[in-house]
């Protein structure tokens, strides 16, 4: 009996220290505190010991670990960057060896610093998040540990791997992963489905990856993005704040104001309040035509129905109210957002991209044609919508405008920057090779860019280039 006391004891002590680790730290009732429970459900399906990631994650993680990390893992003898790679196969695999070898920034151990992460910092991650107590806290451990690591690197090494895939993608049929594939005959994957028109599984997919993917669109859509997103904010006279820091706030004070129209609880620390922004009248952070749920409030996904999306209208409507105009030109007109809303080439590659998924979606699975198609024209609709507002705000009934400038138009010490900052891949390459032979021409050089970095290319034109 005194065997089967201590053993019940043992199990009551490591079951309570279990449950410390994976207790929502908001309140009970609030929304965060729903988010956080639906963080313990994940963890513990992929942590089902409390400690080691789920077997086959686990056995797939450190496969593509043993792998990929050979990229930055030069020996003298046996060198592991001389092997093929079982992903990438030989001609991808020099790519990236090369990238880290030859660049400063060592941007070619991306796959395996990325893995590695994954496998030995998601667990601590998420237990961060459950552990929040307040939204605020909640959004900065994301910010911190989530989006700026992600950004800083992005900023660094995005244009460089890019470049490298663009430059040997054509190859990467070589890679014996197509051929496990195929040998496994992968749940889900018809091998002889219509759609592949006659050609093998194999012969297929590699097509369609290396060709059919809008590799060309979605190079200029990451270009454009990282030219807009690193750039400092020059809103802010003084430091070096990145535009992705600033859009990031700009997300998060949206989700705050939907979240206060809508009617879910905050997790908030006493004396605070979503509800209220300081110096800002409470009407302009609550917007109409939100579901509040059958009891005036949400506290599960379930209770309420509108989508952040969805209020974007009622968001238009309160751009156009004169006591919330200082609000709105602040949290969500700043430069940065000119920036990525008057880019014409980072716009039109979102939509054509968007376009080509479509395509490729219907094409393997026809029967869902009608439902790709109203997601597809509902996105382009919505997006077309909302550029068109955000690029010139216009109110039918009052005055109200809002200065829509990218960041770095009127900066005095423009002239003596590099007319290349900010741009990476093909269009930094272009950039340095037209400034070698003695600047920019603003016709034939200056298209495709916009804000900062078209403001520089035909002030240089200006100066007597070619």
């Amino acid at each position: 009996m005194k065997v089967l006391l201590a053993v019940a004891c043992v199990l009551a002590a490591a079951s309570a220290n279990e449950d410390a680790s994976l207790v929502p730290g908001a309140r009970r009732g609030t929304f965060l505190n729903s988010i956080q429970e639906m963080l313990i459900n994940a963890t513990k399906t992929f942590y089902p010991d409390g400690e080691n990631m789920i077997g086959p994650m686990k056995f797939a993680l450190r496969r593509a670990r043993k792998d990929l990390c050979k990229i930055s893992n030069p020996q003298e003898v046996n060198n592991p960057q001389e092997h093929d790679s079982f992903f990438l196969g030989r001609t991808c695999k020099e790519a990236f060896v090369n990238l880290y070898n030859e660049e400063t920034d060592r941007c070619g151990r991306m796959f395996c610093d990325v893995l590695t992460d994954f496998e030995t910092k998601t667990k601590e991650f998420l237990t961060r998040l459950i552990s929040a107590e307040y939204d605020s806290d909640f959004f900065d451990i994301i910010e911190e540990s989530f989006i700026n690591p992600i950004m800083e690197y992005s900023c660094r090494c995005s244009g460089k791997m890019m470049d490298a895939w663009m430059g040997c993608k054509e190859t990467i049929g070589d890679a014996n992963f197509w051929d496990y594939l195929g040998s496994v005959k992968l749940r889900g994957f018809d091998m002889a489905a219509k759609h592949l028109v006659g050609m093998d599984w194999r012969t297929f997919w590699f097509d369609l990856v290396a060709s059919r993917v809008p590799w060309e669109d979605i190079e200029t859509m990451l270009e454009r993005s990282m030219a807009n997103l690193c750039q400092r904010n020059t809103d802010i006279r003084r430091g070096d704040v990145k535009c992705y820091s600033y859009l990031f706030d700009t997300i998060i004070a949206h989700v705050n104001d939907h979240m206060n129209s809508i009617g879910f609880l905050p997790a908030e620390r006493m004396g605070d309040s979503i509800s209220r922004v300081p110096g800002v009248p409470a009407h302009c952070t609550q917007y109409s035509n939100i579901d509040s749920g059958s009891e005036g409030h949400c506290s599960e996904f379930s209770d309420c129905h509108t989508t952040i999306l969805e209020s974007m209208h009622s968001v238009f409507e309160k751009f156009c109210v004169e006591s919330c105009k200082d609000y709105y030109q602040e949290k969500f007109m700043g430069c940065c957002t000119a920036s990525l809303i008057l880019d014409e080439a980072l716009n039109t590659s979102i939509t054509n991209v968007a376009n080509e998924i479509k395509e490729i979606y219907v094409e393997l699975f026809p029967e869902n044609e009608s439902a790709a198609e109203a997601i597809r024209a509902s996105f382009s609709k919505s997006h077309q919508h909302e550029l068109e507002f955000m690029r010139n705000p216009t109110c039918v009934d009052s005055d109200i405008s809002y200065d829509v400038t990218p960041c770095t138009e009127g900066d005095m010490n423009m002239e003596d920057e590099d007319p290349c900052a900010g741009l990476s891949g093909k269009a930094v390459r272009k950039c340095k090779k037209t400034q070698k032979k003695g600047g920019y021409s603003a016709a034939t050089n200056c298209s495709g860019l916009s804000g900062k970095q078209l403001k520089k290319c035909k002030k240089k034109a200006k100066k007597g280039g070619q």
